[in-house]
């Protein structure tokens, strides 16, 4: 009798119920059994590659072995590297898979990485060992080549025979195709993080022995195809599961140890120590990378010549009697180089006034020269002083400088206005200068700079600060404001109003200066009861008069400038008046005063010899 298969898809439906609740807190890579989905999409890095410490603390245990640090930016973090490297140049690279998805090569490489392993594919951790290709391989090759970002490729191992080790490289072999590669190839060794029992490698329990062969046989055949084979393990599969001084008795080793002082004493040559960095032009995490670069691994080609880079011009560097060495910006294709990274810099004839030169020399990816000059100057001038001060005249002072040639002085009548050059001594002993033919009770503005003659060429110093020096004036000048006047805190009517003087209200005048368009103000102080004001009035608002002092005992003030005039008041001895012209008349001097008497505010003539200018 044939059997009933009524209860098949029943079992059936009962198996793959055990089977997805036997999942449901386990992420099943099914596409590609990719046996790194884990740790490198983040959500589950296994507890080994921290070195046996949380991956949410740090270890207070571990041994140092180096005395020297560097912040990485991609972290935050500082770490410690050990004393084997300390000759070693230091180059920040990362590596990367599909799990990076889209990146932006053009703004990593200028985000400071100078090289990339990127992922070619891997061996799924299931039994069958399949091979599969990443499915960002070929772009982050053909984009990191284009932003020059120098590249290695990496395969996820879970080779358990020599056989599949060298299948393993073959596979890297057959993809590089036309591109570039001067970093080494690598074999990712790890137990698979996709894997809730750790995959087939972890499966084989390969012995320290066999599973070092396992590596050595893909490191020969990566080196017999004239390429640089690299090994890439964490701390406990090197002490635990490998003979790691078998291997880098030979070949390079990559560390893979999420700390930020690894313990290893073992050698290596790459430290993978982080995998959550961030980069500018990946979004999400990446590993991150130290390699500790050596001339002879020659990993970091010098293809590209330093002769295109830009080295941003140079300022003028004040002369100190000593080398100078100014910092240099150097960009290549819009990414800022690094100086002992990318580039040593020498310098020539940079000690004394003249032309100087420094030249940059290519390390590592950069080749070949290239120089650019600056100017060493005289030094700095301080500011000039007033030696002696004149109603028509300021003589000047300033400090001597034996190592200039001589000086120049330049002069403006408005301090934001343009200065003229008035006077150039070419012998530098000289330290003063009459300045002549000035404006009584005018304020000027001065500055210099020293210059050397060499070698058929001039160099100038910086110009010292701006002096103000006011000429003299022999009387009191006044302002008297007209109407709508208003005192300003600036030489601009842009600035802020002080106050509006009293119409014909006497001020005493400190100096005559003007803005940079040449219009003439007058610098006042308004006296009030209560406070005294300073500013700014523009020539236009006042009328400018002497001050004088009535010199008798009643002095008559008459309507016009002669003694048959209209007597209009009588002015007792040292009344002061404000004296705005002069006439004469019949060889008798009058002066036209203002002045204010009680209540009245009066304008009127006195003859000359009563009044003293005061």
């Amino acid at each position: 009798m044939k059997k009933s298969n009524y209860l098949k898809p029943i079992f059936t439906l009962l198996l793959l119920s055990v089977f997805i609740t036997m999942n449901l807190n386990h992420t099943v890579y099914a596409v590609n059994d990719d046996p790194g989905a884990g740790r490198l999409s983040g959500t589950d890095i296994p507890e080994e590659f921290y070195e046996n410490a949380s991956p949410y603390s740090s270890s207070s245990n571990l041994r140092r072995y180096g005395s020297f640090q560097s912040q990485s930016p991609y972290t935050g973090s500082t770490y410690t590297h050990q004393d084997q490297f300390a000759d070693r140049t230091i180059v920040n690279g990362i590596d990367v898979s599909e799990y990076q998805k889209t990146i932006d090569w053009q703004k990593v490489k200028a985000a400071g990485i100078d090289f990339a392993f990127i992922r070619v594919g891997g061996r799924g951790w299931g039994k069958p060992g399949t091979l599969y290709r990443d499915s960002t391989y070929d772009t982050n090759m053909q984009n990191a080549a284009l932003a020059g970002v120098k590249t290695g490729i990496y395969i996820f191992s879970q080779a358990i025979t020599e056989a599949e080790a060298v299948e393993e490289a073959q596979y890297i072999l057959n993809n590089i195709g036309s591109y570039n590669v001067t970093m080494p190839l690598i074999l990712d060794f790890e137990f698979a993080s996709g894997s809730s029992d750790g995959g087939r490698l972890k499966n084989a329990k390969l012995s320290k022995a066999a599973a070092t062969k396992v590596c050595l046989a893909f490191c020969e055949t990566i080196a017999a195809a004239g390429y640089t084979p690299m090994v890439y393990a964490n701390p406990d599969m090197l002490n635990n599961h490998l003979n790691p001084a078998d291997i880098s008795s030979s070949y390079p080793i990559w560390l893979a140890n999420y700390t930020t002082n690894t313990s290893y004493n073992g050698n290596f040559s790459f430290w993978q120590y982080s995998s959550t960095g961030k980069v500018n032009g990946i979004s999400g995490n990446v590993d991150m990378n130290f390699y500790y670069s050596r001339p002879e691994d020659n990993f970091l080609p010098n293809t590209d010549s330093i002769s295109a880079a830009a080295i941003a011009a140079i300022p003028d560097q004040p002369y100190t009697g000593k080398k100078i060495t100014p910092a240099l910006t150097v960009t290549y294709n819009g990414v800022v180089l690094t100086a002992g990274t990318d580039y040593t810099i020498s310098y020539s004839s940079n000690k004394n006034i003249g032309t100087a030169t420094a030249k940059i020399t290519g390390k590592n990816q950069y080749k070949d020269t290239k120089s650019i000059t600056f100017k060493i100057v005289p030094k700095k001038m301080s500011a000039v002083k007033a030696k002696k001060r004149a109603t028509s005249y300021i003589t000047l002072s300033w400090s001597k400088d034996t190592t200039v040639t001589g000086y120049q002085i330049y002069r403006s009548t408005s301090l934001g206005g343009s200065y003229k050059k008035i006077k150039s001594i070419s012998n530098n002993a000289t330290t003063s200068y009459k300045n002549t033919g000035l404006t009584s009770g005018q304020r000027y503005y001065y500055k210099m700079r020293s210059y050397k003659k060499t070698r058929g060429k001039t160099y100038y110093s910086e110009f010292s600060a701006v002096k103000a020096i006011d000429t003299k004036i022999d009387y009191t000048r006044l302002a008297l404001g007209k109407t709508g006047a208003c005192i300003y805190d600036t030489t601009s009517k842009q600035g802020n109003v002080i106050l509006n003087p009293t119409v014909n209200v006497p001020m005493k005048v400190n100096y005559g200066t003007k803005d940079a368009s040449g219009t003439t103000w007058y610098n006042v102080t308004y006296e009030t009861r209560d406070n005294d004001y300073t500013g700014f009035i523009p020539k236009g608002k006042v009328t400018i008069a002497k001050q004088g002092k009535i010199n008798g005992t009643k002095v008559n003030v008459r309507k016009s400038y002669t003694t048959n005039s209209k007597k209009l008041t009588q002015l007792s001895k040292n009344k002061k008046v404000s004296i705005l012209s002069t006439k004469t008349k019949k060889g008798v001097k009058w002066y036209k005063v203002t002045f204010k008497k009680g209540s009245k505010n009066y304008t009127g003539w006195i003859s000359a010899p009563y009044v003293k200018i005061i």
